[in-house]
């Protein structure tokens, strides 16, 4: 049936969420005259997270989470007193005063500048629990760090690559003249290779993936272009051109790392909560290591040998790790405390250690339900109490 004709309607004014209630409230010009005239209420929510919800939302099959950056500044110099003294700003700016978590790498400045705000949130009376759990170690980066690891092993055939890729990207012609190559070869062209950034292995990943399309190509580049082959002749060092075992050496490569790329990419995820999750795949990420140490394949178990090197010294030691991580995934109804211990079980064979860090993550659950205990017990009356007790029932659901 045809739509009806008529007169468009107007457009309906635009719908605003109030921090405090979630309620849509009309955001018309009379409405919002009325609201500059009543004093606001004081939302018991994270302030920083009302600076999310203040932002329009877009509809588009429900709600969208969306990512903003808050601030971004320059600072003079990279010491750690500097940087503390500019996120101190930034804090000061947007009025907030209680910090959970600050997620930074490992660099040494970095704990110098934590080191400043613990000072600074502690006169504020800011910190959760004494500020034990306020740095968090950025998941993707401790991942790239326990990757380049395994990567030492096949730093020779991905030079190689990389050298041969830099030489079709050097100049449009040798570019076009590679397209034609590759076109005789009757490869698809409408995306070709692309080089990598040495410091982030999951370019290095994309960089492969893309290579090895086109692994004809480059063979036959050999046999059409001069120039191709005497950038790696004439007494040059330079790794190349790529052998038969190089590429064999990626293809292993590819296949062997692709759950460590969609992991990185899900630990950088912005439009979704990912605190939850990342405690599952450092699971996952032990499991696989652990399963290619006794590979057949000497390549493949060199490398997770390499890797599980560096997984232990971030993710292998429990005093390394925040346990926020793990507290995310006991709130998860999906999963709660009896699923955490089984993997601490997988993880951690040894029976005292197992036992330690089972008793440690209670402890750390206790604590911050105590914590958010007594931010309840301001707003009840005079003669209640102020605090609340974790009662059985509780640590039943939290068990499951």
């Amino acid at each position: 049936m045809p739509p009806p004709t008529g007169p468009t309607p107007p457009t309906p004014p635009p719908v605003a969420v109030d921090p405090a209630s979630n309620l849509a409230q009309d955001c018309g010009p009379e409405n919002v005259r009325r609201k500059k005239k009543e004093p606001e209420k004081k939302s018991k929510q994270s302030q920083v997270w009302e600076h999310f919800v203040k932002l329009p939302l877009e509809e588009k099959n429900g709600e969208k989470l969306h990512k903003r950056i808050l601030n971004f500044c320059m600072i003079e110099n990279h010491r750690g007193d500097t940087i503390g003294k500019t996120i101190e700003k930034c804090l000061l700016e947007w009025g907030i005063e209680k910090v959970f978590t600050i997620t930074m790498d490992n660099a040494s400045f970095n704990d110098t500048a934590l080191s400043y705000l613990k000072r600074r949130l502690r006169n504020w009376k800011g910190m959760v629990c004494g500020g034990d759990y306020l740095q968090l170690r950025c998941c993707a980066h401790i991942l790239n760090l326990v990757v380049n690891d395994g990567l030492k092993e096949l730093k020779n055939s991905f030079d190689a690559i990389r050298n041969a890729i830099k030489y079709v990207l050097s100049s449009p012609a040798r570019l076009q003249k590679f397209k034609s190559v590759a076109e005789l070869e009757k490869l698809d062209t409408t995306s070709l290779v692309c080089l990598d950034v040495n410091t982030r292995w999951n370019s290095t990943y994309l960089m492969l993936e893309s290579a090895l399309k086109f692994q004809k190509a480059f063979e036959r580049l050999e046999d059409e272009d001069e120039d191709y082959m005497g950038q790696f002749i004439g007494g040059t060092k330079r790794e190349g051109p790529p052998e038969a075992s190089d590429w064999n050496k990626a293809r292993v490569f590819l296949k062997f790392l692709k759950v460590f790329y969609d992991i990185t990419l899900m630990f950088s995820s912005s439009l979704n909560v990912t605190s939850n999750t990342c405690f599952h795949q450092i699971a996952l990420i032990h499991e696989l290591l652990e399963d290619n140490i006794v590979n057949v394949d000497p390549l493949l178990m060199e490398m997770s040998l390499s890797m599980r090197s560096k997984y232990e010294k971030y993710w292998g030691q429990t005093e390394n790790m925040n346990p926020l991580l793990i507290v995310a995934v006991i709130l998860d109804p999906r999963y709660k405390l009896a699923y955490v211990n089984h993997i601490f079980e997988q993880l951690f064979p040894d029976l005292e250690v197992c036992m330690a860090i089972k008793i440690k993550i209670k402890d750390v659950l206790y604590c911050i339900f105590n914590e958010y205990s007594k931010g309840l017990g301001t707003s009840t009356p005079s003669n209640a109490s102020s605090s609340i007790v974790l009662g059985s029932s509780t640590c039943s659901i939290l068990e499951g």
